[in-house]
Order: C-alpha cells, then structure tokens, then sequence
C-alpha cells in the first residue's frame, strides 16, 4: 500500500483532474484518507477515492 499508492492532497487532485481547492470541498463531505503515525498529514489512496466519489455522485 506504500510507494505510489499513497498521494497527498496535491497530487490526488491533480491525478482526479481537479483543483486543489475542490479537492478540499470533496474532503469535507467524507472523502477517504489515511493518516500515518500521529502526523497531521492525510494521503489518499487513488482508486479508493475513485471509488467513493462514484458512490457519492449518485446522490
């Protein structure tokens, strides 16, 4: 799950087609993220968020 799995912010946004602004709106609706150790850093796994946005754009 390590390596290129992993994206931060920027680089799902980028990866999705999107700003880096709107990625942040689709966060706060329950987008998932993962957090390592106590660190305040969210990453993403691309094809999980894939996944959640084409169960909640259904809506």
């Amino acid at each position: 799950m390590f390596g290129k799995e992993l994206l931060n912010a920027r680089q799902i946004a980028k990866e999705l087609g999107i700003s880096y602004t709107y990625f942040f709106k689709i966060r706060k609706e329950g987008c998932p993220y993962h957090q390592l150790g106590n660190q305040g850093r969210k990453y993403y796994v691309l094809k999980e968020v894939q996944d959640w946005l084409l169960v909640n754009s259904q809506r």
